[in-house]
């Protein structure tokens, strides 16, 4: 050997003799590159199973060190190699039903070998072995353990969409947990996927936490079906496109006081047609009044100037129709005196025919 001889039967020879003398087998298995794998594994199986595993680790001799390792109950060691040697084949292997020794390696892959690693191909490949092995709850202990504890990937993005939607498809009691803990996920994406899956509480507290407060509010409306709780959220968050989301479920299911007040905070002109034709049928013109004045600020509308003083004369705030007639006002007034005589109105119909001379 001194002589540089690189014959692999001499490598071998020296192997087995410093192997039997104790003479530091390690060194001499980890650095040298010429002795045969498999013969000098064989002949360490007998002798320091452990020495085995790392003859044949050197030489990516999977079959033989899996072997082995189960035969000895090294999961440890099996469980470092598999996830060192990123193949996808050998993961199939271990990972397939009829391995009796499968929940014993992934016990060690998720407490010990995937925690230890600093490589994020080693992570991937073995999120991915999970996946195609369909092992969902497996892969949430797996994540759980480098997502949530303090590892090198507990921020990675990728990562934590995964934890939360496999939970999601796997094991909803967890998923308000983790949205709970963490942070760095994809909130407008995930939070789709829980409605998918009608997880609403979850998907409601996915986007409140990324501030995606109209869809949170949507949840709430649509799926949760609660407007006295997306009233609630509107005070909280005030926003006037919240606002005017809850006014508009209001309207639908025939709250027409409490939708015009949230029109008004929303500062929402745009629905005033609908307001207009709800709050004549609920009789509520004290009401149509403010929500009209706060319109009138925004557009110019023969509809509205008319609507207005109509509701004024409903309410006999005959002054006020004075006033208004006064001020510049885009009202039909014709169409208005009509339309408070045909209603009966007459005192208000006389104060518009009046200033119009007829």
């Amino acid at each position: 050997m001194s002589e540089g001889s690189q014959d692999v039967h001499v490598h071998n020879a020296l192997g087995k003799i410093i192997i039997d003398s104790n003479n530091n087998p390690e060194h001499f298995l980890t650095t040298n590159p010429f002795y045969d794998s498999r013969v000098v594994g064989k002949y360490c199986e007998k002798r320091d199973p452990t020495l085995a595993v790392v003859a044949y680790r050197r030489g990516q001799c999977d079959y033989e060190l899996i072997n082995v390792t189960n035969k000895n109950s090294l999961f440890k060691l099996q469980a470092r190699y598999v996830v060192e040697r990123m193949d996808g084949d050998l993961w199939d292997k271990v990972l397939q039903p009829e391995n009796e020794y499968r929940r014993q390696l992934i016990d060690q892959v998720v407490s010990t070998a995937l925690p230890e690693s600093k490589s994020p191909e080693q992570v991937s490949a073995a999120v991915k072995a999970f996946m195609t092995a369909d092992l969902p709850h497996e892969l949430i202990e797996l994540l759980e353990k480098i997502v949530l504890q303090n590892s090198a990937f507990n921020g990675n993005f990728n990562l934590q969409n995964l934890l939360i939607s496999t939970a999601i498809k796997a094991d909803p009691s967890r998923v308000m947990d983790y949205v709970n803990r963490l942070d760095n996920f994809d909130g407008p994406a995930v939070g789709e996927v829980a409605i998918e899956a009608q997880l609403y509480e979850e998907a409601f507290a996915i986007f409140k936490k990324f501030n995606l407060n109209v869809q949170a509010v949507d949840v709430l409306l649509n799926n949760i079906r609660s407007i006295e709780r997306a009233e609630e959220f509107a005070f909280r968050v005030e926003e006037d496109v919240v606002w005017s989301q809850v006014a508009k479920a209001q309207l639908r299911e025939g709250l027409v006081s409490e939708a015009i007040e949230s029109f008004i905070r929303a500062d929402d002109a745009a629905h005033f047609l609908d307001v207009i034709r709800a709050a004549e049928e609920a009789n509520v013109y004290n009401d149509l009044v403010k929500y009209l004045l706060m319109v009138r600020q925004k557009a110019r509308e023969p509809k509205v100037d008319g609507e207005l003083i109509f509701a004024y004369a409903k309410i006999d705030r005959l002054s006020d129709i004075e006033e208004f007639i006064l001020m510049p006002n885009v009202a039909n007034l014709q169409n208005v005196g009509d339309c408070l005589y045909d209603e009966e109105l007459y005192e208000a119909a006389k104060i518009i025919y009046a200033f119009i001379s007829n």
